[in-house]
């Protein structure tokens, strides 16, 4: 059974590394043609929103009262494993489409 404290280490890791890999494309698009920027910048758009909730749902989290960390643990973490792989999808689609740029 995780603690709350070690849900939210595990939840700001992902968010951390979702951040990283944004970024990343990010500074990939400012070097690629006009057209493949445009598709680019359609998938982060998508994804931005996906991050800063998460970013939300994390601060809700943290405060939560601990007493009622049991109450929401379940609902909880398969909500965030849910939004993760929504994430993890749209990273998978976007970098799909970096990948097509360059063949």
């Amino acid at each position: 059974m995780s603690t709350k404290n070690d849900f939210l280490a595990k939840v700001q890791e992902t968010i951390d590394a979702q951040q990283t890999k944004l970024e990343q494309l990010k500074e990939t698009a400012m070097d690629e043609t006009n057209e493949a920027i445009d598709d680019v910048r359609e998938a982060i758009s998508s994804l931005e929103p996906k991050l800063e909730q998460a970013k939300t749902k994390a601060l809700e989290i943290a405060d939560a009262a601990d007493d009622k960390w049991d109450d929401l643990k379940d609902s909880v973490e398969a909500g965030w494993d849910e939004l993760g792989d929504e994430l993890e999808k749209g990273w998978d689609n976007l970098t799909d489409s970096v990948k097509n740029m360059f063949s």
